[in-house]
């Protein structure tokens, strides 16, 4: 009677272990009862129609050196510069100048 009761034991851990590992997978694959936070209303800052391009430059300094004197100059009010790739496909990234009026 013993030697079963020690052929079963593993068996029973083993079911239990996947019995553990299968409810505590799904408890993190399932989804949280909380809401979505909501969708922001604003829309991002690329998608202002008052943003307009400007002139694209080698490095960041004389990007934000281009701007300051923009806003100094009463050309604009506030202006941005952004690390991207001048021609698509080319990796060719320079600063590029965004300002609003």
């Amino acid at each position: 009677m013993k030697s079963r009761n020690f052929r079963l034991a593993p068996a029973v851990a083993v079911a239990a272990g996947l019995l553990f590992a299968g409810t505590a997978g799904a408890a993190v694959a399932a989804p949280s009862d909380e809401s979505p936070p909501p969708a922001s209303s604003a829309p991002s800052e690329e998608a202002h129609a008052d943003w307009k391009p400007g002139a694209w430059y080698d490095d960041e300094a004389a990007c934000k050196k281009a701007g300051e004197q923009g806003k100094k100059d009463n050309k604009w009010r506030e202006y941005r510069c952004k690390r991207e790739e001048r021609h698509p496909g080319q990796y060719d990234y320079q600063w590029h100048l965004y300002y609003r009026a």
